[in-house]
């Protein structure tokens, strides 16, 4: 899961990477102007130390979150201007972005328009988007119409219809996430890794004085929001303050301010939902207990695939039991005990939370 942290310049991407990646205090700058900065951050989940307690492994392994802090957008970005066209080229690889939006007051820290406004900000950087958008898809009509000169093919027919589609679309100003397709138009255009097609949340950065007060900026964002858009909001400031002291002191500043839990764990939660992605477990008996994300919907044979392809080229069947019955139950045993330990087939929509033990045969 790769998730591209993106915004305007002094909005707080750095804080916020540097809280994912606990960078010690030092602010982490770009090696290079045209290279990102990247962590890798373990998802937060209390039912792995849960887990960890009963199978007693050697090894406990988190799923994981990649995250790319990008260099600052600016205006012209969409159509190529400066190092624009580099930048959108590399968000383009993220599974989903992650717009940092500036929602505190700051003399001290210059704001690129001058006024605060997150709504304002955020419709700058979908423009741009959109531009960048429109550039691939016109780039796209035209090649399909020049090799159907030559060659007629019912398949770059379709394809042709569904860009001038996407391209009518992008006209009007909306994202390519809520156009409607099909399966296989959806599948076309992943090819393209349109930036409007991914999934967006936008991340209110907001002062300290906002903290517990509706949030104007955020309600205004979620009337906005259409398919695949998530909004939330934390102070970037407190959190890396907080993140400076002993888990002692964090944890009464964080009661002192009626904040309950860590804010960029949070954040990663959003990400996950937003991603549709759910988790389940292996490790019963073993050496290693592991947390392993997929597709919600996803079945148990995807599932065995996830964990190696030879699980699930000769898959048998699964052995399940769900994270909630076995907490409710306190042991394996008991959870057998009760009839709540399944054996399912290879068409089994695993659920978030299932612990499985994959047979296979090969």
């Amino acid at each position: 899961m790769r998730i591209g942290i993106i915004g305007l310049s002094a909005t707080g991407k750095t804080t916020l990477f540097n809280l994912l990646c606990q960078a010690g205090g030092s602010h982490v700058g770009h090696q290079s102007p045209k290279e990102p900065n990247v962590t890798v951050v373990k998802l937060p989940d209390r039912r792995m130390e849960y887990l960890a307690s009963l199978f007693h492994p050697k090894k406990l392994t988190h799923a994981t979150t990649e995250f790319v802090d990008f260099v600052s957008l600016t205006r012209g970005a969409g159509k190529g201007e400066g190092l624009g066209s580099h930048y959108l080229s590399q968000m383009r690889q993220a599974d989903a972005l992650l717009h940092v939006l500036r929602d505190f007051e700051d003399p001290g820290v210059a704001h690129v328009d001058t006024t605060i406004d997150p709504v304002r900000d955020a419709a700058v950087v979908n423009t741009e988007f959109l531009l960048a958008d429109l550039d691939t898809v016109e780039k796209r009509i035209a090649r399909l119409e020049l090799d159907l000169k030559k060659v007629k093919k019912d398949e770059a027919i379709r394809e042709l219809e569904l860009q001038r589609r996407c391209h009518a679309w992008l006209l009007t100003e909306k994202p390519i996430r809520d156009l409607p397709v099909s399966a296989d138009e959806e599948k076309i255009l992943r090819g393209f890794t349109l930036l409007t097609s991914k999934p967006l949340l936008y991340l209110l950065n907001i002062g300290e004085v906002k903290l517990g007060t509706p949030n104007p900026a955020a309600e205004s964002l979620r009337s906005l929001a259409g398919k695949d858009v998530a909004v939330t909001q934390l102070c970037l400031k407190v959190e890396w303050e907080i993140s400076q002291l002993s888990p002692e002191d964090a944890e009464v500043f964080r009661k002192d301010l009626g904040l309950t839990a860590e804010g960029f764990s949070e954040v990663l939660r959003a990400c996950f939902d937003l991603l549709g992605l759910i988790t389940f477990f292996t490790g019963e008996g073993g050496e290693e207990t592991r947390a392993w994300t997929i597709p919600a919907g996803a079945t148990a044979l995807k599932a065995a695939g996830a964990i190696h392809s030879d699980l699930e080229r000769g898959f048998i069947r699964a052995e399940i039991v769900n994270f909630a019955d076995l907490e409710a139950c306190g042991s394996m045993a008991a959870v057998r005990k009760k009839g709540l330990h399944r054996v399912e087939g290879k068409e089994y929509r695993m659920a978030d939370g299932d612990i499985v033990i994959v047979r296979f045969n090969i």
